[in-house]
């Protein structure tokens, strides 16, 4: 399934999007069906948190974040993420879920061959799936809170990089349809 032509060069398929837009759900599929192999951005800082027995929510993962980043600079969360690939990576393709700022982007086109997807969908449908799936405490929220949560800092980025994106999947038909138009994208680039 995998052309595995370049075992110098991994294929990296970065995944950005909006709350709820289908990131994890993509990046599970791709793992899935063609052997791939996740790296997750918010799973250093979620695992951070965890450890020490913090509630997993957006505001406390945008709070370390924040501290993280005043004391070692925007790009630490993207050193980890390229130290954590380099030592660990080992398949012929790499999942990068959840670019959203500017360093994270720059990782992903240092890679010699490399794609950006970028996921969408309406903000009613993204708001219905993140109370459904509750990843995190503050995930069963209003409408309304919904959209200030989508709004905040580490948000903004999503839309600009989005622009840049290789290809635009917009994920609004269910499940099955999803994953034929992930299979597109990823037969046009293996």
């Amino acid at each position: 399934m995998i052309n595995r032509r370049s075992k110098e060069y991994p294929l990296v398929i970065g995944l950005i999007g909006t709350a709820g837009s289908g990131k994890d759900t993509a990046a599970s599929y791709i793992k899935k069906k063609y052997r791939a192999e996740e790296f997750r951005f918010s799973y250093l800082l979620v695992k951070a948190l965890e450890i020490f027995n913090i509630e997993v929510s957006r505001d406390n993962l945008a709070w370390l974040m924040n501290i993280l980043k005043r004391k070692y600079g925007k790009d630490i969360l993207t050193k980890a993420m390229k130290k954590t690939i380099e030592e660990m990576s080992r398949r012929p393709v790499i999942v990068m879920n959840g670019l959203r700022l500017p360093p994270d982007y720059g990782l992903l086109r240092s890679f010699k061959r490399n794609v950006l997807v970028f996921l969408d969908a309406p903000p009613e449908i993204r708001w219905q799936r993140v109370c459904r799936r509750k990843e995190k405490s503050d995930d069963n929220v209003s409408f309304e809170e919904f959209k200030k949560l989508i709004s905040g800092e580490n948000e903004r980025y999503i839309a600009k990089i989005g622009k840049k994106a290789d290809y635009v999947i917009i994920n609004d038909r269910g499940l099955r349809k999803f994953g034929e138009e992930i299979d597109k994208v990823v037969k046009k680039i293996i």
